[in-house]
């Protein structure tokens, strides 16, 4: 796992409303911004709309898929470079791995004993 703080350091301490997201693919660094999962209003500890605790933030040279653990914050679970030419791949590659990560993490959430 690869930390990057001026990454992380740019994303509030909470689940990210789509608007957010949107501001964060406004900035000039930022290449792609785009939710792994989007969960529906409210939960535990969402906010009152659509929301992502698993997104996908990508630089001119690297794919970050970071993801918001309870009582720890944002970590990057994965990341991955690319070349000119290969951010489609490197994106697809990526998505992928995050999709796996953000599903088990939902069902462990949602998970209760009969």
């Amino acid at each position: 796992m690869t930390d990057d703080p001026s990454v992380l350091s740019s994303l509030p301490d909470a689940p990210l409303t789509r608007d957010v997201i949107d501001s964060l693919t406004d900035a000039d660094a930022v290449r792609h911004a785009s939710p792994v999962l989007v969960r529906g209003p409210g939960g535990p500890d969402g906010p009152n709309e659509d929301h992502a605790e698993d997104v996908l933030l990508a630089t001119g040279e690297r794919i970050w898929y970071l993801s918001l653990e309870p009582d720890e914050g944002w970590s990057v679970e994965h990341d991955a470079t690319y070349e000119d030419g290969e951010f489609e791949d490197a994106l697809d590659d990526v998505r992928y791995e995050a999709s796996k990560h953000a599903e088990a993490k939902y069902q462990e959430e949602t998970e209760f004993e009969i």
